[in-house]
């Protein structure tokens, strides 16, 4: 089944989209945005499973919690609201 395609009328800063389009070699401002779109979504899968995987790690002992100050939940917090 084909991908869900919508029409969207987006307030995007063009020099943004101008730099991400040089950087991605497309063609098109739609191609550049879901290609952009992504990336943001393989870089979530892949962070989540970094989380796990050092989550497994630390807790069969012999590391220390650098992010133990709360800094890294602060961060992961704020990020979460650029995955939905």
């Amino acid at each position: 089944m084909p991908p869900a395609r919508r029409r969207k009328n987006l307030v995007i800063d063009q020099h943004r989209i101008d730099r991400v389009k040089a950087l991605l070699h497309t063609e098109t401002e739609t191609e550049t945005i879901d290609r952009a779109l992504v990336l943001a979504e393989d870089f979530a899968a892949f962070e989540a499973e970094v989380d796990r995987g050092l989550t497994g790690l630390v807790g069969r002992g012999g590391f220390a919690d650098r992010f133990a100050n709360g800094r890294r939940r602060v961060l992961a917090g704020r990020l979460r609201g650029y995955r939905r």
